[in-house]
């Protein structure tokens, strides 16, 4: 008995160091990959070429002393992705990046959204997210997003009469749909959207913020309290 507590014992010990490690390891992971401020490092610009956050094709040149979000891609990469007050987001070599930890983050434009939006509901061949969404009911899928960030209310409840059904692709569309709404409607639009809607649906959009498609930002309850505080106190309270 005491030859089994003598092997047991160190072994059990290895398996908490193991484990410390491995969580320690993972933290670190999902530290390096989380959001931040950051700007150029050094005294020359650097020109990005990526595209608006709707997918626009662009370039732009960032100046130093730019503030921008930037974020790891994956852990140990050389290169990080970098979401600029324009709209643009690229990437950029590690080694350019001059991390800002303690800066509030800026807040995402997805502004050049709403003209994809636009174009997209005069088409009349519809990707997974408008083809399924016309099944279940909604006729225009991108003619109702616009109406959305306009403020109707109606609109917004068709909209939210979907998330049941959606699925596969289209189902991570019309959820990835939810977080760019809540910027290009703006927080006083958005907070009277919600207001207007069943306690059932703030709290799925609570959740949704809290666990759902916010990327870049993985932590996203602490950026919506700082620009969209209508919009928290609906969902979070004060």
């Amino acid at each position: 008995m005491t030859k089994i507590m003598r092997v047991v014992r160190p072994s059990f010990r290895l398996f908490l160091t193991s484990g410390a490690t491995l969580a320690l390891v993972c933290s670190t992971t999902i530290r390096a990959q989380e959001a931040t401020m950051a700007t150029i490092k050094g005294e020359d610009e650097y020109t990005i070429s990526g595209s608006t956050e709707c997918g626009r094709e662009a370039t732009s040149t960032i100046k130093p002393g730019e503030r921008f979000l930037a974020r790891e891609l994956s852990y140990g990469k050389k290169d990080w992705a970098v979401y600029l007050r324009s709209g643009v987001s690229g990437t950029i070599p590690r080694n350019r990046i001059r991390v800002l930890q303690d800066e509030p983050l800026t807040k995402l434009n997805f502004a050049g959204c709403k003209e994809k939006w636009r174009k997209l509901q005069s088409k009349r061949i519809k990707d997974d997210t408008a083809a399924q969404a016309g099944y279940h009911g909604v006729a225009n899928y991108y003619k109702t997003l616009v109406q959305i960030s306009d403020g109707d209310v109606k609109a917004f409840a068709q909209f939210n009469s979907l998330t049941p059904f959606m699925d596969g692709a289209a189902g991570e569309g019309h959820s990835e749909d939810k977080w760019v709404l809540l910027h290009v409607a703006g927080d006083d639009t958005f907070a009277k959207l919600l207001a207007g809607q069943s306690s059932k649906v703030r709290e799925e959009y609570a959740t949704h913020f809290a666990e759902g498609d916010t990327y870049p930002i993985s932590n996203p309850k602490p950026y919506i309290k700082l620009h969209f505080p209508k919009t928290y106190a609906i969902l979070y309270g004060k």
